[in-house]
């Protein structure tokens, strides 16, 4: 896979997802609704993405798809950039390359993980068979692809209709809901000012305002780039939700 490093561990039997030291990650499996495309693949294999890696380039041929078994990845843009743009986070459920393959074109974007990351990849060639082997798995990803869409109307939505600030606190929502956080209400992701700015759809130096104005508030606590949460209530208010 030339979009992956060599630092990448492969591991061939995906078997040992399934046993019980592993449950957790059976269970995100389980819980796709591309669970049984995963299942009938039978050149399917487990890769581990290391922190700061590429899945994938962008403009690149893509190899096949990537579910996101556990971890952290950022989806960016122009990534050759000092401060490449940031489109959205990806987390455990995700699935990643389907419109490349199916549309057969260059990925459109890159995927960086921001953590070590465990991904199921299936090969192109061998996914669009086994789609096209039934019109319920021809369904199932005809409703991934359409739930895309969606998300990406709501985000051009937000971006249009709500302030700078409104968006922040939408976003830092979003990383508790997608992220979850630790016992001291720290958001588990690790993300600078640059990257916060990028996903906000602002300015470093305007976010850089708007984190000091909640963190006047008592609303968040932003430090070493990680973000605690003070008061969600009062973020729910502001983000209109």
């Amino acid at each position: 896979m030339s979009g992956i490093t060599k630092q990448i561990e492969l591991k061939k039997d995906i078997n040992w997802l399934l046993t019980k030291k592993n449950n957790a990650y059976s269970s995100i499996i389980k819980k796709s609704p591309l669970c049984e495309i995963i299942n009938q693949s039978a050149e399917k294999s487990i890769i581990t993405v290391l922190k700061n890696e590429f899945l994938f380039h962008q403009d690149e041929k893509p190899k096949g798809i990537y579910f996101i078994i556990s971890g952290k990845v950022k989806i960016v843009k122009k990534e050759n950039q000092p401060y490449p743009a940031i489109l959205y986070l990806v987390k455990p459920g995700d699935i990643l390359g389907m419109h490349a393959v199916i549309d057969d074109h260059g990925h459109t974007n890159s995927a960086v993980a921001l953590v070590d990351t465990l991904v199921c990849f299936i090969p192109a060639k061998e996914f669009l068979e086994i789609v096209a082997s039934s019109n319920k798995n021809m369904l199932v990803v005809m409703q991934h692809l359409c739930s895309r869409i969606d998300h990406i109307e709501n985000k051009i939505n937000s971006r249009t209709d709500k302030s700078a600030s409104q968006r922040f606190a939408e976003l830092l929502l979003l990383l508790v809901d997608t992220y979850g956080t630790t016992d001291k209400n720290t958001i588990r992701v690790e993300l600078n000012i640059e990257e916060l700015a990028s996903l906000t759809g602002t300015s470093k130096g305007y976010l850089s305002k708007i984190v000091s104005e909640f963190s006047q508030k008592d609303l968040i606590l932003f430090k070493n780039n990680g973000i605690r949460i003070l008061d969600i209530p009062a973020l729910k208010q502001i983000a209109g939700v």
